[in-house]
């Protein structure tokens, strides 16, 4: 019995390869099945999706550029300061916030004086 199985296998490869030359020779196309056609469409979907999420996984580990805040930067003091130094910046903090504080008392005295309340 394996004989004979051997010999069926046999016998189909020389028939596949006759068909093969015989296809080449004369130039005839082997015309796919339907179901290969599905395999061959669900394969081609199947390699485009993975190379848009491919696409999608490389272009997210792309850095972002820093975001730039628009802030007053304010310097980076020694941590030492001398008591000179130190005097100084808190005379000229409070003369600024003394002007605001005119600045802010005149127009209210000008906006009372508009209205008629003083």
């Amino acid at each position: 019995m394996g004989f004979v199985v051997i010999h069926v296998i046999q016998i189909d490869g020389i028939l596949q390869m006759l068909k093969q030359l015989m296809y080449k020779w004369f130039g005839l196309s082997d015309e796919p099945c339907e179901s290969c056609e599905i395999l061959r469409s669900m394969l081609d979907e199947s390699n485009r999706e993975r190379k848009d999420l491919l696409h999608r996984l490389l272009a997210n580990k792309e850095p972002e550029p820093p975001s730039i805040k628009e802030e007053e930067h304010v310097p980076v003091n020694p941590p030492f300061t001398p008591w000179r130094v130190r005097q100084q910046m808190l005379e000229s903090e409070d003369r600024a916030k003394a002007k605001i504080i005119r600045d802010r008392t005149k127009e209210i005295a000008d906006l009372e004086k508009e209205v008629g309340i003083s």
